[in-house]
């Protein structure tokens, strides 16, 4: 199957794994590559060079961690996206289990869909946390500095059919 993934533009991406050995394919040009568990991470080697790599997916995001940068790469399965046109989300959520260290927004304040509404830490990493639409904040059920698990709400926002 071929996906795309998004970061300013999609590209698409096709995989061929077998064992610890991969070729991903990205617009066509192909990249070799070996993976092993390192713990929480997995370890790579593309081209001789060895790198750990963190990946936590949540819904159609994929959050990578690695050569000390970090992605949030939106798969788009083009089947998927076209019976989930019209459909959206009522809530920000946490990718990963972590601690609330910023919120730029509260309960009444208008969004824009892609703007930044929050920021976590995990695994010592910062990520950014978006609006999932455009629409007014309903309310925020964390406060700077608290836990929180996979799945979290971090910003709700009112339903549509409520705006």
């Amino acid at each position: 199957m071929t996906l795309q993934i998004s970061l300013s533009e999609p590209r698409e991406v096709r995989l061929a794994r077998s064992g610890d050995a991969a070729t991903v394919w990205i617009d066509g040009l192909p990249f070799p590559v070996r993976t092993r568990p390192d713990g929480g991470a997995t370890e790579i080697t593309i081209d001789g060079r060895r790198e750990k790599v963190w990946v936590v997916t949540d819904r159609d995001t994929v959050f990578v961690h690695a050569f000390g940068r970090a992605w949030a790469l939106d798969v788009i399965n083009p089947l998927e996206a076209k019976l989930r046109e019209g459909q959206g989300a009522d809530s920000a959520t946490a990718p990963m289990p972590g601690v609330l260290v910023a919120l730029s927004t509260e309960p009444g304040a208008e969004v824009v869909e892609g703007q930044v509404v929050a920021v976590i830490e995990s695994m010592k990493m910062q990520t950014e946390i978006k609006a999932p639409r455009a629409g007014v904040v309903e309310r925020v059920p964390l406060a700077v500095g608290e836990s929180f698990g996979q799945g979290a709400p971090l910003v709700v926002l009112a339903s549509e059919e409520a705006e």
